[in-house]
């Protein structure tokens, strides 16, 4: 805005006006009043600003206002860190786009450096409260009117308030610096007001208004801003800024209008571990005899099955073959590979229905390229024999024979089948009724493994024995015939 200035000041004066007081990352933290809470101990931040204002300063001549700057454009660089309930931080701006009377210029700024030192938090009705210290040091360019000719100071009371997703703070206090006077300006004390109000969208954005007036020139003309800010804080820990201000009233440093956007990084120390709560020795939570300060499983209790029995913990399944122990009738004894644990009791056998099949863990061995049964085979179809003796509910079996890929196509097919029929019969003369069996050979059709296995000879080669509903019979299954050319002799 305008400031009525006698033609031709000589007094050094820091036109820029935009004071960065919220250095903190907070999302809920205001830009320009700051805060009144310090961060956790051991956190810190670092940003990045732009500032864009137009006309920050300018004289009053009799025959109207022309402009001292017409435009700023600033760079600044802050940061802060929190340690033992206080937060120092500080800013550094550069200008970078300046335009005055003389031309375009770069110049530096008056740095900051602050301290904030939180005196209580809220409580019922009363706001939080803190003091904030400020100290700027004679970086600028007083030619440019953008640097004082020593240093300055400030303090001020910060009060904060939250009401729901509302917060409120306020800050009053005074900013000293270099003593001058010239004319009908004065330089050496001023105001360092501000009110601010700000909405919570979510724990990580938030939006503002703040208003605000700090200066060493004070007097008849205070600078006062109206700034309105959205902030957002990605949880990693970057946030980003964004505002826009405008002056209300004619003073150093109040633009007419003014952009602002800011980026950071903000690093939150963890909450310390709470401390390990106290526990009574002779605590048994889960009332398995196991004091819970060695049960690995306080709050379930052991199962005291010969299984780990002094870890506290309850043992599912000891022998790890997928039976659970509530059904495990051999808890020590792992079922073979061949076996389903949905369908097994937990016990190793030789043969074990399993819902639509009966499976075997040993193999059934003929003659080399022939269907005659060797003696190996009979523990095995004795097995299977008490397993079909055992469901008679099962109206169909369909024995299935199968082989590798060695020796021809038809030859294969022809051996296969006579196989099946050669198990059928066995299982037939020993009682099993005929009219529940069926036989069918499959050759090297149906492998269980790809021929380039290197078990592809011995677990492609096999005997299978599958329930079968009426529907599923195959229409070629045979009953009691050997082919010629595999017939034993």
């Amino acid at each position: 805005m305008f400031l009525l200035l006698a033609a031709h000041s000589a007094l050094a004066l820091d036109a820029h006006g935009y004071e960065l007081l919220g250095t903190s990352g907070n999302p809920h933290s205001f830009a320009r009043v700051g805060s009144a809470y310090a961060q956790r101990s051991g956190s810190w931040d670092t940003l990045l600003g732009f500032d864009y204002a137009e006309n920050p300063l300018a004289e009053a001549f009799p025959w109207g206002r022309e402009s001292v700057i017409s435009s700023l454009g600033t760079i600044y660089l802050g940061g802060g860190y929190s340690f033992g309930g206080l937060r120092v931080d500080g800013a550094l701006p550069i200008h970078a786009m300046g335009e005055d009377q003389t031309g375009s210029f770069v110049a530096p700024g008056d740095a900051r450096l602050g301290v904030l030192v939180p005196t209580f938090g809220e409580e019922a009705l009363r706001p939080a409260m803190g003091v904030q210290a400020n100290i700027w040091l004679p970086t600028g360019d007083e030619t440019h009117h953008v640097g004082g000719l020593g240093p300055r100071a400030s303090a001020a009371v910060v009060l904060e308030k939250e009401l729901g997703n509302i917060g409120l703070v306020a800050m009053v206090g005074a900013e000293v610096g270099f003593p001058e006077t010239d004319r009908n300006l004065v330089a050496g004390v001023g105001p360092m007001l501000g009110l601010g109000g700000r909405y919570h969208l979510t724990d990580a954005a938030s939006a503002a208004l703040e208003i605000t007036s700090q200066s060493d020139v004070g007097g008849e003309t205070w600078p006062v801003e109206a700034t309105v800010s959205g902030r957002y804080r990605l949880p990693q820990g970057a946030w980003a800024s964004v505002g826009a201000a405008a002056g209300l009233s004619e003073g150093v440093g109040a633009a007419s209008f003014r952009a602002i956007v800011s980026v950071g990084w903000t690093y939150t120390k963890p909450d310390p571990p709470p401390p390990p709560l106290a526990v009574d020795p002779n605590l048994d939570t889960d009332g398995d005899g196991i004091r819970d300060v060695v049960d690995r499983c306080d709050d379930m209790a052991e199962t005291f099955d010969g299984f780990a029995d002094d870890d506290g913990c309850p043992e599912f399944d000891g022998d790890q073959d997928g039976v659970e122990f509530a059904r495990d009738a051999c808890p020590r004894d792992a079922i073979h590979p061949e076996q389903d644990p949905r369908y097994s009791d937990g016990c190793p056998k030789v043969a074990e229905f399993a819902g639509d099949r009966i499976v075997i863990t040993q193999a059934i061995f003929f003659a080399e390229g022939r269907a005659e049964l060797m003696a190996s085979a009979t523990p095995v179809l004795e097995a299977v024999l008490a397993v079909m003796n055992e469901h008679p509910e099962i109206a169909y079996y369909l024995v299935e024979g199968h082989t590798n890929r060695n020796g021809g196509d038809a030859f294969n097919l022809r051996l296969s089948d006579a196989r099946a029929f050669s198990v059928m019969t066995w299982l037939g003369q020993r009682g099993m009724p005929s009219g529940r069996l069926l036989s069918k050979g499959f050759g090297e059709a149906r492998p269980l493994v790809e021929p380039d296995d290197p078990d592809a000879g011995a677990v492609n080669r096999r005997v299978e024995f599958r329930v079968a509903a009426v529907e599923e019979l195959p229409k070629d299954a045979r009953r009691l015939e050997v082919p010629s050319d595999v017939r034993e002799k």
